[in-house]
């Protein structure tokens, strides 16, 4: 076995991962966090004094109906997601989307207050901003992806060079060793892996790539959906709570799906390799545990 230290996608957050799904447009919903992107947003706008202390009363209001939550293992599955059931991941995932869905309302709530606040002119700079960074962000989205193919088809022009009997650049333990294998997007880090168990973790990226996509496609669409809800005369908690029922299969399947590969590409590891990686996530939590005290 060759030492390889891979980009790090922990196992255990397939629950939620790729299920920043049922969030409206913005930052992850750490508590606060994404009060301070709409206030980062704001900058540039010419805000006058009334509009400033009417957007503070809105955000304080906010903060005092959503105080930040004390447990912080309220959204942990009491079972282990490596060898659950789809049943099993399905339920949890819905839970938790219907527990959120309360939060993330008042959230867009505040969003849309907020939005009113502004003149005419001032929504049409918030509106012009954000097609561009929606640009920049599809810029950046190909770019990445454009780059993993090459990057996969390099990986796997040096593994027939290997076989072959040429030096395997990369396995030594080195910088460059190891950001070269960060790149190829294997999701193990610090975890001793063989060859075959690279190849099979590659192929199995590949497998999963049209479904991702897919995916991927159901969140910008809903992400969208949210966005232009929030904006509108219409926004209330029925046509947000509908949009939502809307959306609803979809996103609790996607996050199946993503926990599914998680779970295909965690049985590539020995039991060896698999309880390595749990004690560094246990490490990793208890580490966490630190901050929050």
């Amino acid at each position: 076995m060759k030492k390889l230290l891979i980009a790090s996608a922990t196992v255990a957050a397939i629950s939620l991962g790729g299920l920043a799904l049922a969030q409206p447009a913005g930052p992850g919903m750490r508590h606060h966090e994404p009060v301070k992107e709409i206030v980062k947003h704001l900058r540039g706008l010419s805000l006058s004094d009334a509009q400033r202390e009417e957007i503070k009363t809105l955000i304080s209001a906010f903060k005092d109906a959503n105080p930040r939550p004390e447990n912080h293992d309220s959204e942990k599955p009491s079972f282990d997601f490596e060898t659950a059931s789809e049943a099993q991941i399905s339920t949890f995932i819905q839970t938790q989307l219907e527990e959120r869905e309360s939060k993330h309302f008042a959230l867009a709530q505040l969003r849309h207050n907020i939005f009113n606040v502004l003149s005419k002119e001032q929504q049409a700079k918030v509106l012009a901003r954000e097609e561009s960074r929606d640009q920049k962000r599809a810029a950046r989205g190909d770019k990445r992806r454009n780059a993993s193919d090459e990057q996969k088809s390099q990986f796997a022009k040096r593994m027939d060079d290997e076989g072959k009997g040429k030096k395997f650049r990369g396995h030594g333990k080195g910088e460059r060793g190891d950001r070269d294998h960060q790149r190829d997007g294997t999701p193990f880090k610090g975890i001793d892996l063989t060859d075959d168990q690279l190849a099979n973790l590659a192929e199995l990226r590949e497998s999963f790539k049209d479904t991702s996509k897919a995916n991927r496609e159901t969140l910008r669409s809903f992400k969208e959906a949210q966005r232009d809800l929030i904006r509108s005369s219409s926004f209330s908690q029925d046509s947000w709570n509908a949009l939502v029922a809307q959306y609803k299969d979809d996103l609790v399947s996607a996050g199946v799906e993503k926990a599914k590969q998680r779970q295909a590409m965690f049985a590539v590891l020995t039991p060896e390799q698999q309880a390595e990686l749990k004690a560094q996530r246990e490490e990793g939590r208890k580490l966490r545990d630190l901050l929050r005290s």
